[in-house]
């Protein structure tokens, strides 16, 4: 009796940890992959002066992409974006600027820095401009542990 008692605590136990208490690097599959599924960061709808989100990429093919919307802005807005990623792990952060009608005005791609230390840009955008980032892994294995972005909207 006393063996069924532990074994039916540890299963609880560990059904426990998998359902609560584990952060699962595959939660978000699927979240944030494209232009339209872009987590938005600031938008002049919506003024945020700071976002910050911790997140995974959950395979080498995995791209997050966050959003900097200015479309309906009346003023021009100046910002600094910096990704961190984990110890000894290499991302890069792609920056596509686009004008109102949705053109691309400039496409860099930040990944100077090396593993474990932060990819970072200040830059502005126009009324009508939108700018996305998109963070992805450089490397094998560089992914399923979690990377930090913040924005921060400038004065």
């Amino acid at each position: 009796m006393k063996r069924l008692r532990k074994f039916s605590i540890s299963v609880m136990a560990t059904a426990c940890l998998l359902a609560f208490g584990s952060s699962s690097a595959f939660a978000k599959t699927g979240w944030a992959d494209t232009f339209e599924t872009a987590e938005v960061m600031y938008s002049s709808v919506n003024q945020n002066s700071g976002f910050s989100a911790t997140q995974y990429l959950d395979s080498m093919s995995d791209n997050d992409y966050y959003l900097v919307d200015n479309t309906n802005g009346s003023s021009v807005i100046s910002f600094g974006v910096i990704a961190t990623p984990p110890p000894n792990f290499d991302i890069i952060m792609g920056v596509i600027k686009m004008d109102a009608s949705g053109a691309i005005l400039s496409i860099q791609m930040d990944n100077w820095n090396g593993p474990g230390y932060a990819e970072a840009i200040g830059m502005s955008a126009k009324p009508g401009e939108k700018v996305y980032f998109r963070i992805m892994d450089n490397g094998i294995n560089n992914y399923n542990e979690p990377y930090t972005i913040q924005f921060t909207k400038h004065s």
